[in-house]
């Protein structure tokens, strides 16, 4: 699952609201939330390139992979740490 680091760059860098962010990269707040929360079906070039440039990092730092556990997954993992 590839989800948005965006929360973390924010408070790395002491940005405390997506209103902020809207006002330094001209997006939207409706994009924004969603990339905030990891929601939709994609990002745009656009929308990377903005986010990019205002924290000064590159796409693998706004963006991360992460193993997405199947249920099976996490009802063994579950019931291993007894």
């Amino acid at each position: 699952m590839i989800k948005s680091n965006l929360p973390v760059l924010m408070a790395k860098h002491g940005v405390r609201t997506l209103a902020e962010v809207v006002r330094q990269t001209g997006l939207s707040r409706t994009t924004l939330t969603a990339v905030y929360y990891s929601r939709g079906k994609g990002i745009q070039f656009d929308t990377m390139d903005a986010l990019c440039e205002m924290f000064g990092v590159g796409v693998g730092e706004l963006l991360v992979y992460t193993k997405e556990e199947t249920s099976e997954e996490i009802y063994r993992n579950d019931t291993h740490r007894c």
